[in-house]
């Protein structure tokens, strides 16, 4: 954001990464040590899924992961049960799938080590910002808390039961660096490289430097796309709002080195029928929700506005930061575009970012106790995943089935299962799902016509429809024997390969066809 100078104020080195390490640990431990707990210690019969917050959408990316664990660059959506070849590219699914392979196919710590190192990223990407508009470095530390801590009034209101929990928005969604960092790396990785990739470009003075924009923004592109198109929103009024007309031309001829990014990513989202789902329309928020989660930090922002007038370079970080804020909260608000939540990701940061300029001019015990009125909803955010919560975890005999599958499951394999089955399923084997993540197409037809088929389906009609939809592999409750006749019929050609856990207790099977076999 936006000056390449250094400017030391208030004396010491500005180099030191120390307030930057500080701060990552404390975040950190913070937001690492309830997976921690959950593994080791989760409720009786129950075993962790591996993420909270977001779990079906974070078993959406498991199932590109477990693609680039196969060694896949290229990804099939394996939510659309129709034969494709495979087009989308995602820099950071391939890279943990790459390090799940190293690790011994352990997708979940690969993805604690990418939470680890997107928070590092985060971080120091803010202080290189705030060392770029002259902060002092006694200011450092704290206004990294104030960005990795605060929120809005959301979260305090549900706790004391003022406000319904979909409305606490501060709370559940990625609106602060806190939840990003507590429950979801995907958004951590992409507000992080949207922060070095702005700050570069802006600061850029030489084609080199210019070109490291370029490549930041187009690895943003191939990790969270609706950053990239916020990152050249953002870059394009910036340069016509903040920048010498001798800084024009370069700046627009960087912005364009985007396009090939762009382009990629309209033609598999928009050109292709296969990965529409990510389009999807989501259910806009209420004004009054957004003002209660983002009203402090406007608030915060507004008083920066109006505080003492700043040096050029403040000025530039300043702009930077407010346009950020505004058009995240604008497309929010306005939904030009039918997946307009998903800039409220990240949104709080520069509102944050503002108030942490500002408060750097007063003595750092202001920022402190800022910081400690705005973070309710982090504590109480921790206090939510420290505790039990049916959707964090799943009966052992559930997740049992699962693994099961994953060395007998096949690439092209169609998968019948119950929906939560489904879910587990995509993310953690080759297996294909009939019915896994709402955004599926037909979702809510294959959730009907997996409840008709574990319900008062006649044995024949269940067999035609496996036959039609071309399943290969099928979970049954209880032990159906090695041929089950009972669900399918005498003739069918499904022969069970295991079965897991006791009472209720699941059998897995795969289909047989004269002579040739999906069985191992």
């Amino acid at each position: 954001m936006l000056d390449g100078q250094e400017r030391p104020v208030g004396g010491g080195p500005t180099t030191s990464l120390r307030p930057v390490l500080l701060a990552w640990v404390m975040l950190s431990t913070l937001t690492q040590i309830p997976y921690l707990r959950a593994w080791l210690s989760p409720p009786t019969g129950t075993s962790f899924v591996g993420f909270f917050y977001y779990v079906d959408d974070q078993y959406n990316y498991l199932s590109y992961v477990e693609q680039a664990e196969r060694g896949a660059f290229f990804f099939e959506n394996k939510l659309v049960l129709e034969p494709h070849g495979p087009a989308l590219v995602n820099l950071e699914w391939w890279l943990v799938g790459r390090l799940s392979a190293l690790l011994g196919s352990r997708p979940f710590l690969a993805y604690r080590f990418l939470a680890f190192g997107a928070a590092f990223a985060l971080l120091a990407g803010l202080d290189r910002c705030f060392r770029s508009a002259g902060i002092a470095s006694s200011h450092r530390f704290a206004a990294l808390l104030l960005i990795g801590l605060g929120g809005g009034l959301g979260g305090l209101l549900w706790r004391l039961g003022l406000l319904p929990l979909p409305e606490a928005l501060d709370l559940t969604t990625g609106a602060f660096p806190f939840i990003e960092l507590l429950a979801n790396p995907h958004f951590v990785l992409g507000t992080a490289l949207l922060v070095w990739a702005l700050w570069r470009l802006t600061t850029a003075a030489t084609l080199r430097e210019h070109a490291h924009g370029v490549v930041l923004a187009t690895i943003l592109g191939l990790v969270r796309p609706y950053d990239l198109l916020l990152l050249a929103l953002v870059r394009g009024l910036g340069v016509l709002a903040f920048e010498p007309r001798s800084r024009w031309t370069p700046s627009f001829v960087a912005l364009l080195g985007l396009g090939p990014v762009a382009a990629y990513n309209a033609w598999v989202f928009y050109g292709l029928p296969f990965y529409g789902s990510f389009g999807l329309t989501y259910v806009p928020p209420r004004l009054e929700a957004l003002g209660i989660a983002l009203g402090p930090a406007v608030a915060l922002a507004v008083l920066a506005a109006g505080g003492a007038r700043s040096s050029e370079v403040g000025r530039r970080v300043k702009g930077h930061l407010a346009l950020w804020a505004t058009l995240a909260l604008a497309i929010v608000v306005f939904r030009p575009v039918g997946f307009a939540l998903q800039f409220l990701v990240g949104a709080g940061l520069p509102l944050l970012g503002l108030g942490a300029l500002w408060l750097s001019r007063l003595p750092r015990s202001l920022t402190l106790l800022t910081t400690g009125l705005l973070c309710p909803t982090a504590g109480i955010a921790l206090g939510l995943v420290l505790f039990p919560n049916p959707r964090w975890y799943a009966p052992i005999e559930r997740l049992a089935a699962v693994d099961s599958l994953r060395p007998l499951c096949r690439p092209g394999d169609i998968l019948m299962a119950p929906p939560d089955i489904g879910l587990l399923a995509i993310g953690r084997t080759s297996c294909k799902a009939y019915v896994s993540h709402v955004v599926a197409p037909d979702h809510e037809k294959r959730v009907a016509t997996t409840f008709r088929f574990y319900g008062d389906m006649s044995p024949a009609a269940r067999s035609a429809l496996l036959s039609e939809l071309g399943v290969t592999r099928l979970v049954l409750p209880g032990d159906a024997g090695l041929i089950p006749v009972d669900w399918l019929g005498p003739t069918t050609g499904f022969r069970r390969q295991a079965i897991q856990g006791h009472g209720p207790a699941l059998s897995l099977y795969a289909i047989r066809w004269s002579g040739l076999t999906s069985l191992d």
